[in-house]
């Protein structure tokens, strides 16, 4: 290399390293969790153990990154920072956060699992009292059909004390109506009991495998390894263009 080639790889070296401490360094954190069973149902049938499905993971990375989710923690940190989430290969879930601050990077990444956890748990107890007011109205429904058909059984069995081969075919299927009837409400009614119970409790939170902790160095390469690559490259690419020149 001559000496003008020389002079131009050092002086893209040194632009390049004033350009990498000039910016700010990014500070990342990352907290890891597994995602739980999302019905409470299939939690009182596997006595609370239990990790989600991977449609109900999808699902909860979505709500991670919905702006419901965004909005809520922009409201408490008001500073930039970068968000992703990703699945692991054991399942879990990774939440990455980079900001100009070690400590803040890991507090927002941990706020993030949390509020996702709270806003999920308040879209549960809404679709559990939805379902509430549907499984409620029926009871009420299945109760004065109930009511109606006792009332008109027995006045069948009065009359057929008269005559009871003429009202036995009719008092046979009507004994078959309500108890069918019967059936159905009392299902009804431990539904209703269940719902009930669902809207009390609290839906199950994250598994927390490694809560996010501050980084003790920011993200990237330091300046001064981006002003010897820059410089190296430059050098290698005036080579290559002498080399075809000639």
């Amino acid at each position: 290399m001559n000496r003008k080639e020389i002079v131009i790889s050092l002086l893209s070296g040194m632009l390049l390293f004033l350009i990498a401490t000039v910016r700010t360094p990014q500070f990342s954190a990352e907290a890891t969790f597994f995602v739980p069973l999302t019905l409470l149902e299939k939690q009182i049938e596997q006595n609370g153990i239990g990790f989600g499905s991977p449609t109900e993971v999808d699902a909860h990375i979505e709500l991670m990154q919905s702006p419901v989710v965004l909005k809520e923690v922009q409201q408490k940190f008001t500073e930039a920072f970068s968000l992703s989430v990703r699945k692991t290969r054991n399942g879990a879930v990774a939440v990455e956060v980079r900001s100009a601050d070690a400590p803040r990077s890991a507090a927002i990444a941990n706020y993030v699992v949390e509020v996702a956890d709270s806003i999920k748990q308040a879209m549960l107890r809404q679709n559990v009292g939805m379902s509430f007011d549907v499984v409620e109205k029926r009871t009420l429904t299945l109760q004065s059909e109930e009511v109606a058909l006792r009332k008109e059984l027995d006045a069948l069995r009065f009359a057929a004390e008269s005559d009871s081969l003429a009202y036995a075919a009719l008092i046979f299927r009507k004994e078959r109506q309500y108890g069918a009837a019967v059936v159905e409400l009392t299902n009804t009614e431990r539904k209703l009991e269940d719902l009930k119970s669902y809207t009390n409790a609290p839906a199950p939170k994250s598994y927390s495998i490694s809560p996010a902790t501050p980084a003790e160095r920011p993200v990237g390469l330091p300046a001064w390894s981006v002003g010897l690559i820059g410089a190296a490259l430059m050098a290698g690419g005036l080579k290559i263009w002498a080399a075809n020149k000639s």
